[in-house]
């Protein structure tokens, strides 16, 4: 049995982390002119009339990614030390907040003006992914917060 809920989240964290970085799709966009991009978490192709025009890779987007999972997993083991947990749930939030401003970086400056600037993309699920991740990570902070707050009244009554 899990003896603290923050876990689950951390592992739903995990999940998504490692889906995204499977190969599952991020963003995507179709012109009018048989013009397509798709974006993943290492790379993004623009293709034209079916065929790989251009490959761009984007080797940060996948480091950001194995960073925050990396932390999720260090979260998860110093279970003993609330206050570590604390820090690095921080610092595991900035990190996925990162990666998906790196992501809006792409898509937005690299990306979108390639063709049909008046065309938006789609989000795929490697994206809501990240949002996940990051709504997960959120929520373990608080229980973890929860936790601390919980002993220290304890300690209190002592």
């Amino acid at each position: 049995m899990i003896q603290r809920p923050q876990t689950i989240f951390l592992a739903l964290v995990l999940i998504a982390e490692a889906f995204t970085s499977s190969g599952q799709l991020i963003w995507s966009k179709i012109g009018k002119s048989g013009q397509a991009i798709e974006m993943f978490s290492n790379k993004y192709l623009l293709y034209q009339d079916g065929k790989i025009v251009q490959t761009s890779n984007h080797i940060m987007l996948t480091l950001l990614i194995l960073l925050s999972t990396i932390i999720t997993l260090a979260i998860i083991f110093s279970f003993k030390n609330r206050m570590r947990q604390m820090l690095l749930g921080l610092i595991n939030s900035l990190v996925i907040a990162a990666t998906m401003g790196y992501a809006f970086w792409i898509i937005f400056k690299q990306a979108t003006t390639t063709f049909d600037p008046d065309y938006q993309g789609a989000y795929g699920m490697g994206f809501y992914a990240l949002v996940v991740a990051l709504l997960g990570n959120m929520i373990a902070n608080r229980l973890i917060r929860k936790d601390e707050m919980l002993v220290q009244s304890s300690n209190r009554m002592r």
